[in-house]
């Protein structure tokens, strides 16, 4: 069973891939300046990088400058009737998801990655197959992780900024919103530092499950 990221107090998405990969596809908001244009660029093999971008991630990587970029866009299979890690008076909720991502990343020049910057959208369901009731919901947002050493994963701090949730119901009327700004320390999967509003993050991390209270209503 594919685990659900509502465990790390984010969102109703589920986890996304291990090798978070890809990043906003725009070199200004990466600091890098304007890349060449195609014809001028020198193409460069991802298989060559450290980490390589997964195959599935269709990346196009290129020297720019004193760094290589690599712009990727790709969806995840669709996600059906999950375990989303909620419960309702006893009863587990399930998640379905679709998941498209466009983003960049950059690596210095002797190819290790410094940044993964990308923004993904998310739609869904929550259903609860007691009742058969369903809250459609859908999620917008850009995750930045800059790497601590270059090249390795499992360091640094990913930032996600935008709104990571908006529930309603099928009629209409919106049932739940989560949005704002998380930092989160990558190697202890710690949140560091939040802002604005996040129901989720209060019933997964926090053990508020009046949270989600709003949400277990309009599945009953």
């Amino acid at each position: 069973m594919t685990k659900s990221i509502l465990d790390r107090g984010r969102s109703p998405l589920i986890a996304r891939v291990s090798d978070l990969a890809v990043g906003l596809a725009v070199a200004g908001l990466l600091g890098i300046g304007i890349a060449a244009p195609a014809s001028a660029r020198e193409a460069i093999d991802p298989n060559s990088l450290n980490p390589a971008p997964p195959a599935s991630f269709n990346a196009t990587c290129y020297r720019n400058g004193s760094h290589i970029a690599c712009d990727l866009a790709f969806s995840d299979p669709p996600v059906v009737d999950d375990d989303s890690g909620i419960v309702c008076d006893g009863t587990a909720i399930h998640i379905s998801q679709f998941r498209s991502v466009v983003g960049k990343r950059l690596y210095d020049a002797g190819g290790n990655l410094l940044q993964r910057h990308f923004r993904e959208t998310l739609d869904g369901t929550f259903t609860n197959p007691r009742t058969g009731q369903v809250v459609l919901w859908t999620q917008h947002d850009t995750v930045i992780h800059d790497l601590a050493v270059p090249g390795d994963t499992s360091t640094g701090a990913e930032k996600v900024s935008g709104l990571e949730t908006r529930a309603w119901l099928p009629g209409g009327g919106t049932v739940l919103t989560d949005a704002g700004r998380f930092v989160t320390d990558v190697s202890t999967d710690e949140v560091v530092s939040i802002s604005a509003h996040h129901p989720f993050d209060d019933y997964f991390r926090l053990g508020d499950a009046s949270a989600v209270a709003p949400l277990c209503a309009a599945l009953t």
